[in-house]
C-alpha cells in the first residue's frame, strides 16, 4: 500500500520574481525613452507604478549618484560607488562595473522591505543611455 499526495507548490505571492524584476527594469527604460528624465519623478516615492510588493526600481546617473530609489527616497543623491552591504561588500562598485546594455545580476545583502531584516538580494541592472536601471529580488 502506498499513499500519493497531490498538490501544487504555491509560490510566495508577496515576493517578486526574477522575471518580474527584469520586466520592471524594461518598463522603466521604456518610460525613460518616452519621457526622458521626467520619468524619474514617477519612479520615486510616493509613485507606485514602479513598485510592486518587494520590487522597486532604482536608477543611477552617469555621475554614480542615485536618481531614483522606489523604496527609500532618502537614498536619492547618494554615490552608489560608496554603497556597501551590511557585511561590507562593495556592491555599489560592482553594479557600476558590471552593468551593461545586456543586463546582469549582482548579489549582495540588503534590508528586506517586507520583514525589515537583512537578507540576500540579487539585482538585475542594465546600463542604458549612460544610466543604470535596476530592480532586485529578495531571497529570505
Amino acid at each position: 500500500m502506498f499513499l500519493v499526495l497531490a498538490g501544487a507548490v504555491m509560490a510566495d505571492e508577496t515576493r517578486g520574481t526574477a522575471a518580474e524584476a527584469q520586466a520592471m527594469v524594461a518598463r522603466a527604460i521604456a518610460a525613460y525613452d518616452a519621457q526622458g528624465k521626467a520619468a524619474f519623478a514617477a519612479m520615486n516615492p510616493p509613485g507606485t507604478e514602479f513598485r510592486d510588493r518587494d520590487l522597486y526600481v532604482f536608477v543611477v546617473g552617469p555621475d554614480n549618484r542615485t536618481l531614483v530609489n522606489g523604496q527609500d527616497a532618502s537614498r536619492v543623491g547618494r554615490d552608489l560607488a560608496q554603497t556597501v552591504d551590511p557585511g561590507g561588500k562593495a556592491f555599489g562598485k560592482e553594479i557600476i562595473e558590471k552593468a551593461d546594455e545586456n543586463g546582469t545580476w549582482v548579489d549582495y545583502a540588503w534590508r528586506d522591505p517586507l520583514t525589515e531584516t537583512v537578507v540576500q538580494k540579487s539585482s538585475w541592472v542594465v546600463r542604458h543611455d549612460g544610466y543604470i536601471f535596476g530592480c532586485g529580488i529578495y531571497k529570505p
